[in-house]
C-alpha cells in the first residue's frame, strides 16, 4: 500500500495526469480522489503561534508570531534571524525584493527590517496598517492605515499622503501600470499612481476582490462581489485627469468568490464551495472550471470561507491554497496535484521552488515539496525584474529646462528651498518627475545631457552637492545609475563623495549595480584614486552592506577588504572600520 501512494504521489507532482473527470462541459483530466502523500522536506518549532500568511521572498519565509516575534527560515530549514517587535503585530507582512520585511504593530509601531533581522528604519503611523505593504518598481512602499494611503522610499522618507475619504475595505494591489488599486468601504474602486494621483469610480456596492489584467498596452481590472457579480474596468492612462476610468458589467460567477489571482490577460478564480474558474478578463467568459480539494466531489469540506484561502497563478499554472490544503492546475485546467493537510493555522504559502509552507495550530512551521516544477523565469536570489519603471533614470525635461534665470543665485535658492521642504514634509508628489529631471539638470553637466550646454553658467559645487542630497531623500533605486555615472566621470572630489553619500542614502542595490561602480575604484588602471572618494566610496558599500545584507553585502566586505590594504592610511582606516562594525552585525555570515 505504501509503494503505491509512493508511486501516485510521484507521478501526481511531476504533471503525470491521472484518470479524467467530468468538469462542468468538459472532460479535463484530474487527480481523481486519490490524495497526494508526502512526509515535511523539514519542520521547526516556531515557540509561539502564527499570526496571518507566511512570506516568501528572497528564497526564505518569514513568519509573524503572536507574541511579537518575526521568525526567517530558508528554504533548507536553516533558521536565519528573530526580530522582536517589542509589541503585538497585526498579522499583515510584506517584503521588497532585496528582502527587506515590513511589520507594523497593533499600536501603530511600522518598521522596516533587512535580510539578517537588523531594523533599518522605524517610524509611528498613530496607527496600525490595515492591509499587507505594497512594493513598487523602484523599492518606494505604499502603506495603508484606516482611510489613509501613503507612499515612503525604501529608505523611508515620506513622498506623499493621501486622505482617500474612506477606510480601505479590498487591500492595494500593484497594478501593470505600476499604480495600487483597492475597494473602499464607501464603494468607491479606487486607483493611485505612483507619484499620489488619484482616480475612482463610485461603485454601486463594496466590492469583495479586484484582479489587475493586461492586454498588451490596455489595462483592466476585473472587478467581483460577493453575490457573485461581476464588472470590468478599463484605465485609459492618456486620458485627461479624473476620466481614465470606466466600467462595464460582466456575466456572473456561477457562485461567491473566495479568492482570486491574475495573469496578464486572465483570472482565475476560487469559489466558495472550493470550484476553480479561470475567467477571460475581456469578457468574464469561463475558460475551464474544476474541482479543488475544497469541493465536495473531491471529497472536501465544500465551503470555503475568503480569509481562509488564496491563489496563486504564474507561468507555472495555477495554484489553490487553502487552510485544509493545496491544488494545482495547469493554465489549460488539468489537475496536476492535490495535497491536503490537518487544518493549519493560516492559510499555507506556495514557493517558487514547489515548496508549501504551512504554519500548524501546534506552534510547527512545516515545509512539503508538492510540486517537482520549478518557475521557469531566470533564477535571481532577488526574484524577478521590476514589470516596468517610473521613468525616474531617465525623466523628461524639467519644467525650469528652458528657464534663462534657472541658473541665477536666488533662482537655485528658491529652487532648493522649495524641493527641501518638500521632501520634509513628506509632499512630494505628483511633482517628482519634474524634481528629479531638475536635479538632474542642475547636478549632471559633465555627462552632456540633452539639457546640457558648454556655454551656460557653472552651477557650483556646493550647489550640486546639496541637489544630490535633495535627490538621494527622494530616494529612487532608477536614479542609482545615473549617480553612479556622475561618481565615475565627475572629477571633483566632493562630487564623488556626495554621489556615495547618496547612493548609501537610497539603500536599494539588489542587483549590485552601485557595487559594481564602485569595484572600478579597485583597478591599477582607475585614475580616479584620490583619498576623499574612496572614503566616501567604502561608506556608500558599507550602507548598502546594511540594507540588503547577504548575499550583497558578502560581495561588499570582500570589496572593503580590498579597500583596506590601500596605502593611504586615511583610506584603510575608514575601510577597516566599516568592515569591523559590519562583521559585529553578523552581515559577514553567509545566508542560505
Amino acid at each position: 500500500m505504501k509503494k503505491r501512494l509512493f508511486s501516485v504521489f510521484f507521478l501526481i507532482i511531476n504533471g503525470i495526469s491521472l484518470p479524467a473527470q467530468s468538469v462542468g462541459n468538459r472532460n479535463i483530466p484530474a487527480a481523481g480522489d486519490v490524495l497526494v502523500g508526502a512526509a515535511p522536506v523539514w519542520e521547526q518549532n516556531l515557540a509561539d503561534n502564527a499570526s496571518g500568511l507566511p512570506f516568501l521572498q528572497a528564497e526564505s519565509v518569514v513568519v509573524v508570531c503572536e507574541g511579537g516575534s518575526i521568525k526567517s527560515y530558508g528554504r533548507r530549514g536553516t533558521f536565519l534571524w528573530t526580530f522582536d517587535t517589542r509589541s503585538s503585530p497585526v498579522p499583515y507582512i510584506s517584503r521588497s525584493p532585496e528582502g527587506t520585511t515590513y511589520v507594523c504593530t497593533t499600536s501603530g509601531s511600522f518598521t522596516a527590517v533587512n535580510r539578517v533581522g537588523r531594523e533599518l528604519w522605524r517610524l509611528n503611523l498613530g496607527r496600525p496598517i490595515t492591509a499587507p505593504v505594497v512594493v513598487g518598481w523602484d523599492g518606494r512602499v505604499f502603506i495603508s492605515s484606516g482611510s489613509v494611503l501613503a507612499c515612503r522610499t525604501a529608505a523611508g522618507f515620506a513622498l506623499w499622503r493621501q486622505e482617500l475619504g474612506s477606510a480601505i475595505s479590498v487591500a492595494p494591489a500593484l497594478d501593470h501600470a505600476g499604480g495600487l488599486v483597492a475597494g473602499l468601504e464607501n464603494r468607491d474602486f479606487l486607483r493611485v499612481d505612483a507619484f499620489g494621483v488619484i482616480e475612482r469610480l463610485s461603485l454601486d456596492r463594496v466590492p469583495a476582490f479586484i484582479v489587475p489584467l493586461k492586454s498588451g498596452d490596455e489595462h483592466s481590472y476585473l472587478v467581483m462581489y460577493t453575490s457573485g457579480e461581476a464588472d470590468r474596468i478599463v484605465l485609459d492612462t492618456g486620458a485627461p485627469e479624473g476620466t481614465r476610468l470606466s466600467i462595464a458589467p460582466l456575466p456572473a460567477l456561477p457562485g461567491a468568490p473566495a479568492a482570486a489571482a491574475g495573469l496578464e490577460d486572465m483570472a482565475a478564480v476560487t469559489l466558495q464551495d472550493g470550484r476553480v474558474l479561470l475567467l477571460a478578463g475581456a469578457t468574464g467568459s469561463v475558460l475551464w472550471q474544476g474541482n479543488s480539494h475544497e469541493t465536495l466531489e473531491a471529497r472536501g469540506p465544500g465551503s470555503l470561507a475568503p480569509w481562509e484561502a488564496a491563489m496563486h497563478f504564474d507561468e507555472r499554472g495555477i495554484f489553490v491554497l487553502s487552510v485544509r490544503g493545496a491544488t494545482g492546475f495547469t493554465q489549460d485546467g488539468r489537475r496536476r496535484w492535490l495535497y491536503r493537510i490537518k487544518e493549519s493555522a493560516t492559510v499555507p504559502a506556495f514557493s517558487d521552488e514547489g515548496l508549501l509552507y504551512v504554519c500548524g495550530s501546534g506552534q510547527d512551521l512545516r515545509a512539503y515539496k508538492i510540486d517537482a516544477a520549478p518557475r521557469n523565469i531566470p533564477r535571481s536570489l532577488y526574484g524577478p525584474d521590476p514589470e516596468g519603471s517610473y521613468g525616474m533614470g531617465n525623466p523628461p525635461p524639467s519644467p525650469w529646462a528652458n528657464d534663462d534665470l534657472r541658473f541665477e543665485d536666488d533662482h537655485i535658492k528658491g529652487m532648493y528651498e522649495r524641493i527641501d521642504q518638500a521632501t520634509r514634509t513628506g509632499q512630494v508628489g505628483e511633482q517628482e518627475a519634474g524634481f528629479v529631471a531638475y536635479l538632474m539638470e542642475m547636478t549632471g553637466g559633465i555627462l552632456n545631457s540633452a539639457n546640457y550646454s558648454l556655454v551656460r553658467p557653472p552651477v557650483h559645487v556646493p550647489q550640486r552637492i546639496e541637489f544630490i542630497r535633495l535627490l538621494a531623500r527622494m530616494g529612487s533605486r532608477e536614479t542609482i545609475p545615473f549617480l553612479a555615472n556622475l561618481f565615475y566621470r565627475d572629477p571633483d572630489p566632493s562630487i564623488k563623495a556626495a554621489c556615495s553619500e547618496a547612493i548609501g542614502r537610497i539603500g536599494v542595490d539588489p542587483k549590485g549595480d552601485a557595487l559594481r561602480t564602485f569595484s572600478v575604484l579597485l583597478s591599477p588602471e582607475n585614475v580616479n584614486r584620490d583619498p576623499a572618494s574612496l572614503m566616501s566610496a567604502t561608506s556608500a558599500i558599507a550602507a548598502l552592506c546594511r540594507f540588503s545584507g547577504p548575499p550583497l553585502a558578502i560581495e561588499g566586505i570582500r570589496m572593503l577588504a580590498l579597500f583596506s590594504r590601500h596605502p593611504d592610511p586615511r583610506v584603510k582606516q575608514r575601510a577597516q572600520s566599516e568592515l569591523n562594525a559590519l562583521r559585529r552585525e553578523g552581515l559577514d555570515k553567509a545566508v542560505e
